[in-house]
Formats: structure tokens, sequence, C-alpha cells
């Protein structure tokens, strides 16, 4: 048969190949669209076999063969060879090759060697109670420390509550143990605050104190200045990788660093711009240099939308919490809109059940607002209030303080799961209650002071995940006939 005759379609044909064994000898194995004159032809090449019982058209694995196929084609015929090198490619994608280097902070490996510190209150005296599971490799290092004793009874390390003690410690046995701040632990110097954040990092750089006073002088929250500290700690080491000193680079350089630790450590722009605030931070108000602002440049924000639950999905999470306490949390996170940290830092004055309402005192940007009490979580709160009893705080953690986050986002990790529904945030709530408000027809400032936005332009960004209007159109699909 010619392939030039009228049976062979005009445009190239695709032929697939496959490399199989068959019969202890390799092969290819072909396959096309269904064209009987074009199976007609390939057998009359003289390289084609085929099985009948496998159904298989298939010819001898040689490259010699594949190209005398082609030159018998005439053009006509295309080999698709995606199959032999797919193997190859897909183990390189999941080997990330060719990715950047890290130019991050090389950091100690602890092995899960940690101690936890809580405070205590043993014979009158207060001291730092210290915990770990690794009891045995924990004494060898702790206990070199004179101001450190081992309580058998208690099972437990101890030491006078005194933060310079804590520094000495972190000095002392940094890299061999990784020393953790339970929460209700509160440090009065945030000097030694910071020696806490930079302690599994190899390097002894540390940025100058007046940046942290700077921080603390202007009312940053604790989690602002810790991210700020980091990112500008991660600068400072880098610099003095490549020998520069902070005091003298120019703007540009600021730019070229900042590119390079953002691109090689593959930061997100919010990193970004927290890493760029930070350096500028730095300049501004520590060194009076405000001609930087106007020479570090920026990367254009990111418009990612928020992540949002339907309500039938918030129905199966809320069902399936058999904990009173744990039902209520999450209750209240998504009949109120409000932020984790907002939940835990509830007291029980907050609720106001005759107004019925719920007072948040110095939310994010220390803000207070007032949010509405729902008819049901009211119901709720009183089961609750009967059965647990808080004293000051709403939800009471195990010692009599503020319930821990990390405990609550395990909750609704859990929830989830019991559920069958996708894995979710605490902060996805916040946004289910915005956009379902929002879908519902309540006026977005409304919405916004609820929230506690600053400006409706925050607010605005649950107007493109509202499926109100958009579940409405008909799609062109629909007017097919297939």
């Amino acid at each position: 048969m010619d392939v030039n005759e009228q049976t062979m379609e005009q445009k190239p044909i695709q032929l697939y190949i496959k490399p199989l064994t068959y019969k202890d000898t390799a092969i290819f194995k072909f396959t096309f669209y269904k064209n009987p004159p074009l199976f007609k032809y390939l057998l009359s090449l003289g390289y084609f076999k085929y099985d009948r019982f496998q159904k298989m058209l298939y010819t001898e694995a040689k490259e010699e063969i594949l190209d005398a196929i082609q030159v018998a084609g005439k053009g006509k015929l295309v080999i698709n060879k995606s199959s032999l090198y797919a193997e190859y490619v897909s183990q390189a994608q999941k080997e990330r090759l060719h990715t950047l280097d890290r130019v991050g902070i090389p950091r100690y490996n602890f092995d899960k060697c940690r101690i936890l510190v809580k405070t205590a209150i043993i014979d009158e005296n207060q001291y730092y109670l210290m915990t770990t599971d690794r009891t045995n490799h924990c004494k060898e290092v702790m206990l070199s420390l004179d101001f450190i004793h081992y309580d058998r009874k208690l099972s437990a390390f101890l030491m006078p509550m005194q933060e310079h003690y804590l520094m000495k410690m972190l000095n002392s046995v940094k890299g061999k143990v990784y020393i953790s701040l339970h929460q209700h632990v509160h440090l009065r110097s945030l000097y030694v605050q910071s020696l806490f954040w930079t302690q599994s990092y190899h390097t002894d750089i540390k940025p100058p104190e007046e940046y942290l006073k700077h921080l603390k002088s202007n009312n940053y929250s604790i989690n602002t200045i810790r991210n700020y500290y980091l990112s500008f700690f991660n600068f400072m080491y880098y610099c003095n990788v490549i020998n520069k000193d902070i005091s003298d680079i120019t703007g540009n350089e600021v730019n070229d660093i900042v590119l390079k630790i953002a691109s090689h450590n593959y930061l997100s722009t919010s990193s970004t711009h927290c890493m760029i605030n930070a350096v500028l931070y730095y300049y501004k108000h520590v060194l009076n240099r405000n001609e930087y602002k106007s020479q570090i440049l920026r990367p254009q924000k990111e418009r990612s939308l928020p992540k949002v639950l339907a309500a039938e999905e918030i129905v199966k999470i809320l069902n399936s919490c058999s904990n009173m306490k744990h039902k209520t949390m999450l209750s209240l996170l998504y009949s109120c809109g409000l932020r984790a940290g907002e939940v835990i830092d509830l007291k029980v004055s907050d609720i106001d059940s005759k107004r019925m309402l719920i007072s948040v005192c110095k939310g994010k940007g220390f803000k207070d607002r007032t949010v509405m009490l729902s008819g049901k979580l009211l119901m709720m709160l009183k089961d609750y209030y009967k059965l647990y009893k808080p004293k000051v705080y709403l939800f009471e953690g195990q010692y009599g303080d503020k319930y821990a986050v990390s405990s609550l986002r395990q909750v609704l990790n859990e929830a989830c799961k019991k559920a069958g529904v996708k894995k979710a945030t605490l902060h996805w709530l916040r946004h289910s209650f915005a956009t379902h408000l929002l879908e519902s027809g309540t006026d977005i400032r409304y919405i916004q002071q609820l929230l506690g936005h600053s400006s409706t332009k925050t607010t605005e960004i649950y107007t493109y995940v509202s499926t109100r209007q958009i579940g409405q159109i008909k799609s062109p699909l629909d007017n097919l006939d297939i």
C-alpha cells in the first residue's frame, strides 16, 4: 500500500509506542486510532508482527526500525516517543533537579531532644520546672549547670525563676537541647525571648539590641516582633556570608540580597514583604536613613482567594465534636468570625447575654470591637459553663490559663477527619463566616466591622469567593446537545 493513497489521511498519523519485554525480548508495542488500511500497510513493511491473543502490534526494540518506519511513511506517519523517556522525566520531577541552593542559616539537629519550660511554685518558692522525654540524655547536659537540679519526685528539672538563669542555660546548652516555653510562661526581657527564637540556628550572628528596643517601643505585637527579628536575622547572616557590613550597603545591594534570599529559599510574596519591612525598619528607625524607603523594590502582592467551607461541611465538622468545649470553641469561631487568638483571649466577662453581644478586646492591631452573640451559641455557652465552670478565661487550658491555639488547631484537624471533610485551618471558619454573611445579603460594611478590618478594601476579597451570583450563571456547556 502506498502512503499517498486516499486511505491514508492527509494529516500526519500518530503512532504511539511503548517499550515492553515480550517472551524475554525487548519490543516496541504500537497503538493508534482505529485505521484498518494503516494496520495492513504497517504489516506489509516487514518489521511488524501481530499477536492475536494479546491483540498487540509490535516490532523489535531497535531505533533503526523506528527510523525506517518514518522514512517509509514519507512524512505521513509520526512516531510519538514520549513513553521512552516518561519514567526518567517523572523521576527528575520528583527529585526537583536544578533547584537553587538554599542560602538559609544552618541548623542544629536536636534528634527530638527537647525540654519544655513551665513555671511552678514549690514550698512557696518560684521555679522554672522543665520536663522532657529524654531524661537521661538531658541530665548529662543540664546538671552540669550548678543552678539546675533534678527532682526525682516530680521527674523534672528545677531552676530558680529568674530570667538571667534562662539566658545562661540557653547559652550553655545551645546546639545540644532545644528549649521551648510553655504558653503560660511570659518573659519580661525581649532579649531573652529572642534567644529562644534563634537557638536552633548554627551561628553567632545577633541583630543589634537597639532593633528589639525600637520594635518594642512602637508597641508591635510579639508575633510581629518575632517575624521581623527572624527576617532581619536571616538578612544579617547572608550579609556576613558575603562579607558585607549592613551599615554600609546601598539600597540596590539590599534589593539584590533580599531577592537572592527570597528566590533561593522559595519565600512567598508575603514572606518577602516581611523581610523587606524588617530590613527597612532597621535603616529607617535604628540608623535614621529614610532614603532607603524609595530605593528598596517590592514584589507585586499576590491576590490569593480565601478558602471557604460550605455550610454543609460546617455542620458535619461541628456535629463530629463529642467534646462540649471543643464544639463550643469551633462554633464560636464560625458564628462570630473571630481569629483563633481572639477566641482563646476571651474572658467570661466578655459575654454579654443581656445585649446578645461579645466584646473582643485588643484584637489584631490592638483594636477593640463588638460582635453579635448567636442565640444557639448562647445556649451552648450556658451548657458549657455549667460543665466546666471557667473562672477568668472563657476557655481554660490544663493549668487554668488560656487554652492553647495549637490544641485548638488539633481539635479542628480531628473534627475534619471524623466528619470526612477536607483538612481545614481555623482561619477558614472566619473566611466562611464572612462569605456566608455576604451570600445571605448582609451589607459589606457590617461585615467589615464584625471582622475588625480597617478598610472595606480588605473585606471586598470575599466578593470574589461568594457564589450567590456566580452559581446562578448558566454555563454554555448546558446548551450543548451532548
